[in-house]
């Protein structure tokens, strides 16, 4: 029988006390049954519009704002991690790090250039309606960074939302990407499948420029910040945010049609 992702980080999970390693199985379970259809063939440009939007609404317009919310509340913080913080709000608000790739376009202005490049309006983007999941998980990350511990608020935002289930792989490779530029650029399922231009993915290059600092900064930098007084809580929220985060891709799929027999 053959073990499945759940099943395999929760077996980590029980085996290891570090602190680290429980964050890193719980980034391992940030797999979602809808993504092999969304980057496969058998989605129109319509169903990934749906999703589209409820990813710009829930978290890439404010991503800047969210981290911000953060930042202003670091009291008695190493400069090493104020500063690299403030360089990701940096980057995310103004493109200012990849300047050469976003030509000074906010992380926000590149998706929806990205999106502009398969054909969907912009207009589109600016009154969008929160799927109830979808909504549910925003009010999460708006309750965490308003409300709790800054490294609590810190540790959600650069570790959950900004990560992904490679973090494992990546951190094994001292932060390096886990393919070449040129090989995800080409294989990237919306310039494959649905002809998006390279010239239009701008934030893929530029995220691909900048995400391995912004790994390193929060499994290194951050994670010497956080007492071990908070590493419950820290675990809590997380496997709190992978709850809503999982229901937040299932209300996106069925939104699109999908339904959970797709995943045979």
């Amino acid at each position: 029988m053959i073990e499945s992702n759940a099943s395999i980080a929760h077996h980590r999970l029980m085996a290891s006390n570090s602190f680290q390693e429980k964050l890193l199985c719980m980034m391992d379970e940030k797999d979602h049954w809808g993504w092999k259809i969304w980057t496969g063939p058998d989605v129109s440009k319509a169903q990934l519009l749906i999703h589209f939007h409820q990813e710009y609404e829930v978290f890439v317009r404010d991503f800047p704002l969210l981290l911000g919310r953060v930042y202003g509340r670091m009291r008695g913080v190493q400069n090493q991690l104020l500063r690299e913080f403030a360089e990701n709000i940096y980057e995310e608000q103004t493109g200012g790090l990849s300047a050469k790739i976003s030509k000074n376009l906010s992380h926000p202005e590149l998706f929806l250039k990205m999106m502009r490049g398969m054909g969907y309006k912009s207009e589109t983007f600016e009154r969008i309606q929160l799927l109830p999941t979808s909504l549910a998980y925003r009010s999460y990350l708006d309750l965490i960074t308003l409300t709790e511990d800054w490294r609590v608020g810190a540790a959600l935002m650069t570790l959950f939302v900004e990560g992904s289930r490679e973090d494992r792989e990546r951190l094994s490779k001292k932060y390096r990407p886990t393919e070449s530029l040129d090989s995800k650029l080409k294989n990237h399922s919306l310039h494959k499948i649905h002809g998006l231009k390279i010239s239009d993915m701008d934030l893929v290059k530029a995220h691909y420029a900048i995400e391995g600092s912004h790994r390193k900064s929060a499994w290194e930098t951050l994670l010497k910040e956080i007492p071990e007084h908070l590493e419950g809580q820290v675990l809590q929220v997380m496997k709190n945010a992978l709850d809503l985060w999982l229901l937040y891709r299932d209300g996106i799929c069925l939104e699109m049609g999908l339904s959970f027999s797709f995943r045979e």
